[in-house]
């Protein structure tokens, strides 16, 4: 089988397993899996609102999936996604609310730009301790996802009362700060579909341009399969996995403002499951 026809087989043939295996479970625990299959489809796609509600998880779904993907290449096991995700959605909402008279264009740049560092700053503090201390990535990005979460608790509750809706959750953001917009809920049935979509549609084309055209891309690429070759080669190893893990952390980041300020609207304290 060759390479190309490989990559498009295995994805179909795990969805094909995927959904065998659940009918299965519907089967043994007595339910029709035919008539469950149908209303799974009609729930997304049987309606102009269901179809918008898609979009708008493909938003925040896409840039962490890309931001995993950053690092995985670079051969970095990202495991503190909801960390980073959840430091860009609190400091951009906490922006948000402090700013409510700011004009939307400036404020839809500076929230984008806030979740990208704080994201960013959150999953560079993994890569430096494995670059320079050899720590196992995995143990430091789980504990950073606590830490980003009793820290981010903590920051919200310390919000002014006047930021407040109730003890754990803050007031909506205002409309100037929404990444829903009317035309869209108009368009899509009145879904929670927002512009985070194309934001993900643009991170897309960035990354996979950064990683097949640039020498940051191919640096990437080299030391996540051999990070000792690529020392032999010049290209530093420490410097393109911590660059690894700030791109994949600021996208991740970027993700977390989607869902909170596109979805939710709002910041409020987070359970200690980090769902």
């Amino acid at each position: 089988m060759s390479k190309k026809l490989q990559q498009i087989s295995v994805p179909l043939i795990s969805v094909f397993l995927g959904i065998l295996l659940g009918a299965i479970v519907m089967w043994i625990f007595g339910y029709d899996a035919i008539w469950g299959y149908e209303e799974l489809f009609y729930t997304a796609f049987g309606s102009l609102r269901g179809i918008g509600e898609i979009f708008r998880a493909m938003g925040p779904l896409v840039l962490i999936g890309l931001g995993f993907a950053v690092a995985s290449r670079a051969g970095f096991f990202n495991v503190g996604l909801p960390g980073q995700a959840l430091a860009g959605w609190i400091l951009s909402g906490w922006f948000a609310l402090s700013h409510p008279d700011m004009p939307r264009p400036l404020m839809i740049l500076a929230t984008i730009v806030i979740a990208l560092i704080a994201g960013g700053i959150v999953g560079a503090i993994p890569g430096i301790l494995r670059a320079y201390l050899g720590t196992s990535e995995v143990i430091v990005t789980i504990m950073m996802n606590y830490i980003v979460l009793y820290v981010g608790n903590a920051f919200i509750h310390a919000f002014p009362k006047d930021f407040m809706q109730s003890t754990d959750s803050t007031i909506r953001v205002g409309a100037n700060a929404t990444y829903q917009t009317p035309w869209l809920a108009e368009l899509t049935g009145n879904s929670r579909m927002n512009i985070g979509i194309f934001f993900a549609i643009i991170a897309v084309a960035v990354i996979w341009f950064m990683l097949k055209k640039t020498t940051l891309g191919f640096e990437i690429r080299a030391v996540g399969l051999n990070p000792h070759a690529s020392e032999y080669a010049g290209i530093s190893a420490k410097r393109t996995i911590i660059l690894s893990m700030i791109i994949s952390g600021a996208l991740v980041g970027l993700g977390g403002a989607v869902e909170g300020l596109g979805t939710f609207q709002n910041v409020y304290v987070q359970g200690s499951s980090l769902a």
